[in-house]
């Protein structure tokens, strides 16, 4: 008599461990939903993940196109810094050549012949400025 609860509790515990027990078809579809809900996940998954890299690439490419133009407008500027330095190089030289040409004349001609050549290279000055300016 004293085993009678305790093989009375044995056999509720089986009874309800067997309850708990699905079937071979509630497990294969439990499985099938399971793999379903897995596969769109990665499908999900899949999707963000191009959407990311074309993001990602397209913001990547607009930052090159970027730098390529800042570094394109960089070159321009200093062509026009080398060839305004050129411009003034030539004027300067093209002074000194009128400066000594005039010293061959009077002193009247001189001072008239040195205001020629003063006034020729301001206006060079003032052309390699402007070349410069319109290229920036």
């Amino acid at each position: 008599m004293k085993h009678l609860p305790l093989i009375s509790i044995a056999g509720l515990f089986l009874i309800a461990l067997s309850a708990c027990q699905e079937s071979p078809k509630d497990t294969a579809e439990d499985v099938s939903e399971a793999r379903q809900d897995a596969n769109e996940g990665v499908s999900k998954a899949r999707s963000e993940e191009a959407e990311e890299v074309g993001d990602a690439r397209e913001a990547a490419q607009s930052d090159v196109k970027e730098e390529a133009a800042k570094a394109q407008s960089d070159v321009n500027e200093e062509a026009a810094k080398a060839r305004r330095d050129v411009m003034l190089a030539e004027a300067k030289g093209r002074h000194e050549v009128a400066m000594e040409k005039c010293d061959a004349l009077t002193e009247a001609e001189q001072d008239a012949c040195e205001a020629l050549a003063d006034a020729q290279l301001e206006s060079d000055k003032a052309s390699a400025e402007a070349t410069f300016k319109s290229a920036n």
